[in-house]
């Protein structure tokens, strides 16, 4: 659990309407874009919202940038400043802190549509969803430029086929907006996990009820060296442990089977790929041990799904209105 941060505050709230909205954004090294991603947060349709910043010990003084953004914008931002925890402790502490009926997750490198609250509030205003998610589309930082789209139409198998590493994940970093009860029930994040600190929330956010989702593409993914989806070398061993988790009852076997020797294909191709021939070896005879026809299906479904964001990149057309 991260200690009791410096909380930092300037702005007000443009409107006093209801139910209130907390962004909580975590922040590691991010002043490059910081100013971008508040901006986006500034230009919402839907303007009761408060912004809390949870500087992750930073050391490129982002949390200045923040602080400017937010006496510009008129908002009602906070800077919470703490030592490195990782994101999940990071999130916990600003949800924390936060004081909205609803919970709005951003990452400090991307950006929303203007309409993104305002949709989501009215999907779950009609439902008793725990949380809602949108389409979002991989953004190039270097040149701007939209690479890929992920949009689901619905919330059937989209975390099953999440965990078994066959489907596009949620982004939920970034277009997620869960309720507080649901939250507070849920004990939020768990901070063991790293790069599957997100789908194992939202596993077990499901236990609470379906979740909702707009299928308009509300978020956009920055794209840039150093991200955490990058960092493979967590993968296996954050996949794993939520394996045991899930799978601890014993009652799915072969759903287990699927997801092990998934990881496990997912896996030796990407050492191959590095050049790791023995390493990336030893998880695709492990593959085949478990289910051979994963060394088949893995890299198949791989290609389909990067062909099917292309594809929806180039041939839909983006909402108008975004902030640069």
């Amino acid at each position: 659990m991260v200690g009791s941060g410096r909380s930092e505050t300037n702005g007000r709230r443009v409107t006093d309407c209801r139910p209130l909205v907390s962004v909580v954004v975590p922040m590691y090294q991010g002043r490059n874009w910081i100013a971008s991603t508040l901006r986006s947060v500034a230009s919402q349709t839907f303007t009761d919202f408060e912004i809390l910043i949870v500087d992750d010990g930073s050391t490129d003084n982002g949390h200045e940038e923040a602080q400017r953004v937010g006496i510009e914008e008129a908002v009602d931002l906070r800077v919470i400043r703490t030592e490195n925890s990782g994101v999940a402790a990071a999130r916990n502490l600003g949800i924390e802190e936060s004081r909205g009926e609803f919970v709005a997750l951003l990452d400090a490198d991307d950006l929303w549509h203007p309409l993104k609250l305002e949709r989501q509030l009215e999907r779950l205003g009609h439902n008793g969803s725990p949380f809602c998610t949108c389409g979002y589309e991989f953004m190039d930082d270097r040149t701007g430029r939209r690479t890929a789209v992920v949009v689901h139409r619905g919330a059937d198998g989209v975390l099953d086929r999440w965990l078994a590493l066959e489907g596009n994940g949620l982004a939920l970093a970034s277009t997620a907006l869960v309720r507080r009860r649901a939250i507070d029930q849920l004990r939020r994040f768990d901070p063991t996990f790293s790069v599957s600190a997100d789908l194992a929330f939202a596993l077990r956010m499901a236990v609470l009820g379906s979740f909702d989702v707009v299928p308009d593409v509300l978020v956009r993914y920055r794209i840039h060296a150093g991200q955490m989806h990058r960092q493979v070398s967590g993968l296996a061993s954050d996949l794993e442990r939520l394996h045991d988790q899930v799978f601890a009852d014993g009652l799915d076997p072969a759903g287990e089977r699927r997801c092990r020797a998934n990881l496990d294909a997912h896996m030796g191709y990407v050492h191959l790929r590095k050049g790791q021939i023995r390493r990336g070896l030893g998880y695709l005879w492990s593959a085949a041990c478990r289910d051979s026809r994963r060394l088949v299906t893995v890299p198949i479904r791989a290609v389909s799904r990067r062909l099917r964001r292309w594809l929806r990149a180039r041939l839909s057309r983006p909402l108008d209105g975004w902030v640069s």
